[in-house]
């Protein structure tokens, strides 16, 4: 089919794909991350290192689960995953609302939400688009993942105040609600057909390993780690820098807007061109961000490079699993590298925090950051012709 044709037959699948996840964990559970630091600090007295540990426990949740779920979607369908997780999710937030001051069981709450929302990130979602596109894939994960810049956005600018006037327990009820509301309805109304069982039924749901998807997983690994960190302390940083909460959560909301931006120009860039080169180019927007970082420069135009690589990040993992590896072993492949990037991602925010800690700045890991990233745009570059043919067009 022409991509024409399988938008005509496949956009409810978009939608509620890009729905469940914004209100998942790589949604409103992750851009929400950066607001509790400075509360929890206040309240309990716990070190940066410690508050952001938050991010470190839910990482490893998905890090965990992401590739026994892509290897359950590949036999058993979306569905009834996303239900369970849906269900789940809301309750474990409602008991991460009651936390006390013990670091452990704060700890301890973040991976049971984590473990809790396996069903509502993209190692599901994805698989279910792309089963369904390959004319338009790019730009369809695109709009896919659209659902996590609008969390992106709406995150900081909507629970931002919440936290302020009405304490960071409020805001999670928020999340918890907002996670029931949608993405239960979204997932047990979905058409059955959808996320079903790959059609080639030869095919054995495995991780693929070859040379792509090896380098792949680093890439993944990297992004995770850098991008996560970054994103996480930003508010932090912008406060150190003497901001107010309420304006540096402003400022972080631009990052939204980036990712939005970068979710579907990227996606409909690698549908037309060779995806790791275009993905190279924008992934030196966040190299570009640490460098203003550093340099005290504007932090809008720091925020904006965060979102633009946030934006390319998981679309480009997405989308260079299906054309790097089969797509019968789609759900098992991607959820592996989805796992190693959330287990960067679990590490990234902690170590940021550790940095600061123990040096008393964000310079150090800021130089780190810009020449990590800097060697993972040359990774991409390295990935060569795709394994999986796509359409012409």
């Amino acid at each position: 089919m022409t991509a024409r044709q399988e938008f005509t037959a496949s956009w409810p699948v978009v939608v509620a794909s890009a729905l469940a996840i914004s209100v998942g964990l790589m949604g409103i559970g992750f851009y929400s991350l950066g607001l509790f630091v400075n509360p929890l600090q206040e309240e309990f007295g716990w070190s940066r290192a410690e508050v952001s540990g938050a991010a470190t426990f839910q990482q490893l949740g998905i890090f965990i689960s992401a590739p026994i779920v892509g290897w359950l979607a590949d036999r058993i369908g979306t569905r009834p995953i996303a239900i369970a997780s849906y269900i789940a999710t809301p309750l474990a937030l409602v008991a991460l609302a009651n936390a006390g001051p013990s670091v452990p069981a704060w700890y301890a709450l973040w991976m049971l939400v984590s473990l809790a929302g396996c069903g509502t990130t993209p190692a599901i979602w994805a698989r279910v688009v792309s089963m369904r596109f390959d004319a338009a894939r790019g730009l369809a994960l695109g709009l896919m993942l659209v659902g996590t810049g609008v969390a992106a956005i709406l995150a900081p600018a909507v629970l931002g105040p919440i936290f302020v006037e009405h304490g960071w327990r409020d805001a999670v009820l928020v999340v918890a609600g907002a996670t029931a509301l949608i993405g239960l309805p979204v997932s047990f109304f979905m058409n059955r057909e959808i996320g079903g069982p790959t059609p080639q039924k030869t095919e054995r749901g495995r991780f693929e390993f070859n040379r792509a998807t090896n380098t792949i997983l680093i890439i993944g690994f990297l992004l995770g780690l850098l991008v996560a960190g970054l994103i996480v302390h930003l508010v932090p940083m912008l406060v150190d820098g003497g901001m107010d909460r309420a304006a540096a959560a402003q400022v972080a909301a631009s990052i939204g807007l980036a990712v939005l931006f970068a979710r579907i120009v990227v996606g409909y860039l690698f549908d037309r061109f060779h995806a790791p080169f275009v993905a190279a180019i924008f992934l030196l927007s966040p190299v570009v961000s640490c460098l203003v970082l550093w340099l005290d420069g504007p932090v809008l135009i720091a925020a904006i490079g965060l979102g633009l690589a946030a934006g390319a990040e998981v679309d480009m993992l997405a989308y260079f699993t299906g054309r790097y590896a089969k797509i019968g072993n789609y759900g098992a492949t991607y959820g592996g590298i989805l796992g190693l990037f959330c287990l960067g991602a679990a590490i990234g925010p902690m170590l940021f925090g550790w940095s600061v800690d123990t040096t008393g700045s964000y310079d150090l890991i800021l130089i780190i950051s810009a020449a990590l990233l800097a060697f993972v745009v040359a990774l991409i570059a390295t990935l060569g012709p795709y394994r999986t043919a796509a359409s012409a067009h």
